[in-house]
């Protein structure tokens, strides 16, 4: 039964598109990445795609980045082009705030929903469609968090009165209409090499009805991919849990909104030098349990290589060549044939 529902899915994937969009791999995996080794979250140097590549010795189908409204809502045009010069594609986490702080409030959702930037908005899409580049849209990452001030959790939570459907949960309603009003305005500046995809944390901060996955999603209209966050510990004190215990009720929650729509894990990774974990092994235990037949509709994968310093003096190394260890259970994983470094599009 499973080999069937594998060959059903493959299947449906390969619809027809009007626009160019990124398909999922016919089988396989997709090897994506995020990396700022050479660059900060929101500027890509021409460095970035060749080196991780280099270091693990495998291409990269797509390269996430940040576009932080922190200096405005302007598109990365450099940074685009620096990724698909690399032979990779530009993935970009389109970030709604004017800083680090989660309470931000100079782009609170009601005015993206309002329409009060869409000026700047529009000018954004006809950069994007002018640079003639396919890229994957990712707004407003990891709502179902409590680290974003888009997360549902400072935008009404679980009440019903304050905004739209008074039969919806109000944080959820009003970033799905957030995100269905970026897609429906890129559509109508002409945008079609945007490949749109539903981003979330695979375990809600909140374990409440209210911030279900499934209260956040646009709808199989406005999305093409699925995707989720899936972090082990990051920093000391953090329990100890294994890749699957964190991927997999988010898996499941996605693959329950849409029967076609392909499933990546976007983002991923572990800290180093924690005295509970190995993170050699929970590196191999990740790359391998997404090869498993239970989670056939998984067609990306993307580690966070990237390493901070914490309020606290400790440092989470998230890198995956924090130990010689680490990076060497990584190669060895990602070199297996069915994780892949050559993306299809469309059209």
């Amino acid at each position: 039964m499973k080999i069937i529902l594998i060959l059903l899915f493959s299947l449906s994937c390969f619809i027809s598109y009007s626009d160019q969009k990124v398909l999922p791999p016919e089988s396989g995996i997709y090897h994506t990445a995020f990396s700022t080794m050479y660059s900060s979250s929101n500027n890509v140097s021409e460095n970035e795609v060749p080196y991780f590549v280099n270091l693990v010795n495998k291409k990269i189908v797509w390269l996430n980045f940040s576009n932080d409204w922190f200096e405005g809502i302007k598109f990365p045009a450099q940074s685009v082009k620096n990724i698909y010069k690399s032979g990779s594609l530009p993935s970009i986490r389109i970030m709604p705030w004017s800083t680090y702080d989660k309470h931000d409030k100079k782009y609170p959702l009601k005015k993206i929903v309002n329409g009060d930037f869409d000026k700047e908005l529009t000018k954004w899409a006809k950069e994007l469609e002018a640079a003639g580049i396919p890229v994957l849209l990712d707004f407003a990452a990891e709502p179902n968090g409590n680290w974003f001030p888009w997360c549902g959790e400072f935008n009404g939570k679980g009440t019903f009165t304050a905004y739209g459907d008074k039969n919806y949960p109000d944080g959820p309603e009003i970033w799905r209409d957030a995100y269905r009003h970026i897609i429906k305005l890129f559509r109508k500046a002409g945008v079609s090499r945007a490949t749109w995809v539903f981003h979330v944390n695979a375990i809600g901060s909140s374990g409440e009805e209210w911030n279900k996955i499934k209260y956040y999603y646009p709808g199989d209209e406005y999305i093409d991919w699925l995707g989720l966050s899936a972090y082990g510990p990051q920093r000391w004190g953090e329990t100890y849990i294994h890749f699957l215990d964190v991927m997999k009720p988010g898996y499941y929650d996605l693959a329950a909104l849409s029967d076609t729509k392909p499933i990546a894990v976007l983002e991923f990774g572990v800290a180093d030098y924690l005295p509970t974990i190995s993170k050699p092994n929970w590196i191999q235990d990740a790359l391998y349990s997404v090869q498993t037949a239970e989670y056939y509709r998984i067609k990306a994968v993307g580690w966070w290589h990237s390493t901070w310093w914490n309020n606290d003096g400790t440092m989470s190394a998230i890198q995956v060549d924090s130990s010689p260890e680490s990076l060497r259970f990584y190669k060895e994983a990602i070199a297996q044939p069915e994780f892949i470094g050559e993306y299809i599009l469309s059209k």
